[in-house]
C-alpha cells in the first residue's frame, strides 16, 4: 500500500488522542505520515490536573508542551500550531482560517484530511474548525483531485448515521486495538486533561481494557 500524507485538522491539545488517538496511531505505525493542525492551545480548559499541576496562566504553556508528548505517541511526524485563542474559533472569520488550514494541505501535499464535522463536532470549536477545514478542503480538491475528506466522530453517531444524513457507505469503522498502548501513552501525556479518569493511571492492561477497539469516520461525499 503507498504511504499516504494525512493531514488532521483539530480544535484543541487532546482532541487528537481522546477521540482519534488509535486512528492516528494505526496510520502512522503502517507508515503514512500524519501531520496534526491543532488551531488552539486549549488555555481556555477548566481541568488544570488533579492534583492542580497548573494555573490559568501556565496552562497554555503546560497543554503544548503535553500535546508534543502526546504527538510522539502516536506517532505524528508534524504539528502545527496555529495559535488562535481556545473558545474563540466560532467567532473567527471562516474564510481566513481556511486559508490558513489550506496554507498546510498544500504544503503537506495532503492525500487525506480527518476533521470534524461542522454540525456534529460536539462542541462550537471543533464545529468552527471543522467548518473552515471543509472548505479549505474543497479548494484543495480542486487542485488535487484524488484527495480525500473524513469527519471524525463518536460511535453512537457513526451508528445513528442515517439520522445524521449518511448513508452506510460513508461510515468507516477503524479497527484499533493493536495501537491501544500508544493511544494510552497518549492519555497520559495529557496529564492535566486526564487526571479524573484514574484507570489512566493503573497498571498498562487495565488501561488498554478501557479503551474501544474502534474508532469512526464519516467520508465526505460517498454515497
Amino acid at each position: 500500500m503507498k504511504a499516504k500524507r494525512i493531514v488532521v485538522v483539530l480544535a484543541h491539545p487532546d482532541d487528537e488522542t481522546f477521540i482519534c488517538g488509535g486512528t492516528i496511531a494505526r496510520y502512522a505505525s503502517e507508515g503514512h505520515r500524519v501531520t496534526l493542525v491543532c488551531a488552539t492551545r486549549g488555555e481556555q480548559g477548566r481541568r488544570l490536573g488533579i492534583p492542580p499541576v497548573a494555573t490559568r496562566e501556565s496552562l497554555p504553556l503546560l497543554r503544548e508542551v503535553e500535546l508534543k508528548e502526546a504527538c510522539q505517541a502516536l506517532g505524528i511526524a508534524r504539528l502545527v500550531l496555529l495559535g488562535l485563542r481556545d473558545k474563540t474559533l466560532e467567532i473567527q472569520s471562516e474564510g481566513s482560517l481556511a486559508q490558513r488550514v489550506l496554507t498546510w494541505l498544500r504544503a503537506e501535499d495532503a492525500d487525506e484530511v480527518l476533521t470534524f464535522h461542522e454540525k456534529l463536532g460536539g462542541h462550537p470549536d471543533h464545529n468552527a474548525i471543522g467548518a473552515a477545514a471543509t472548505v479549505a478542503f474543497l479548494t484543495w480538491q480542486v487542485e488535487k483531485p484524488t484527495a480525500r475528506l473524513h469527519f471524525i466522530t463518536w460511535e453512537h453517531i457513526a451508528q445513528r448515521h442515517t439520522q445524521y444524513g449518511f448513508h452506510k457507505t460513508q461510515v468507516g469503522r477503524i479497527e484499533v486495538g493493536e495501537h491501544a498502548r500508544a493511544k494510552l501513552l497518549a492519555y497520559r501525556a495529557h496529564k492535566t486533561q486526564s487526571g479524573l479518569n484514574d484507570w489512566v493511571w493503573r497498571h498498562d492492561n487495565e488501561g488498554i481494557s478501557r479503551l474501544t477497539g474502534a474508532e469512526y469516520l464519516l467520508h465526505h461525499g460517498r454515497d
